[in-house]
């Protein structure tokens, strides 16, 4: 059963991937209701005309954990999207919680629910020290900036590269990733986590006092 419902996440994903709201008809209930981050209300159609206003460029369901109540089972996993929406970048990883009834033999969507963005989690000083060695550390500063200085081990990864570049410099998503920028002020590092979410990356952290804070703590650089 729970196999039939993965089926369907998938199918789902697929349709919001490509815009194909042709599949809404067997995805989704009549009555379906549609809830945005925002808190935005949609019914099944009005779910459907997004697209024609919205592009996914990338779009995957992570995670899905499923419980069964007889009929019903609800889903919640994380949203992981690439997106334009009326010419702005809506890209971004979201909480969503799935609604999935259960009718003659198949299932279908009945409510969907989003929250977030999700942020990425923070690493102290101290706990970076010591992590060190055991996580991947990037500097989220452009070339000249890390190559005048950066944390011991990082490596050098922009937001503007991340697309072009990330899956050589970083092959797997999954692995513990520390980012940091300037210091708390500098968007660059939260623009990367930004980036490297809608690429997938699952495992990040932002040191937010930056590169700074860690050279006046006379903490060792690298030139």
């Amino acid at each position: 059963m729970t196999n039939e419902i993965r089926d369907l996440i998938t199918r789902w994903a697929d349709a919001e991937r490509t815009g194909d709201t042709s599949a809404y008809d067997t995805l989704l209930t009549p009555d379906f209701t549609g809830i945005g981050p925002v808190g935005f209300v949609l019914t099944a159609q009005q779910w459907a005309a997004r697209h024609t206003d919205l592009t996914n460029h990338h779009f995957e369901i992570l995670d899905p954990h499923i419980r069964l109540y007889g009929d019903a089972a609800i889903v919640t996993a994380v949203q992981n999207q690439r997106t334009t929406a009326r010419g702005h970048d809506a890209s971004g990883s979201f909480r969503v919680t799935l609604l999935l009834v259960r009718s003659t033999d198949r299932w279908t969507i009945a409510n969907l629910h989003l929250s977030g963005p999700l942020r990425p989690a923070t690493i102290s000083r101290a706990e970076l020290q010591a992590a060190i060695g055991k996580v991947t550390i990037v500097d989220a500063l452009p070339a000249p900036a890390y190559e005048r200085r950066h944390l011991p081990t990082a490596l050098n990864l922009t937001a503007e590269d991340a697309p072009a570049k990330a899956a050589a410099l970083l092959p797997d998503r999954t692995a513990p990733i520390v980012i940091y920028s300037t210091d708390p002020t500098c968007t660059r590092a939260p623009d990367l986590a930004t980036a490297l979410t809608t690429l997938g990356y699952q495992n990040l952290r932002l040191y937010t006092e930056g590169i700074e804070a860690w050279s006046t703590a006379n903490l060792p650089l690298e030139p």
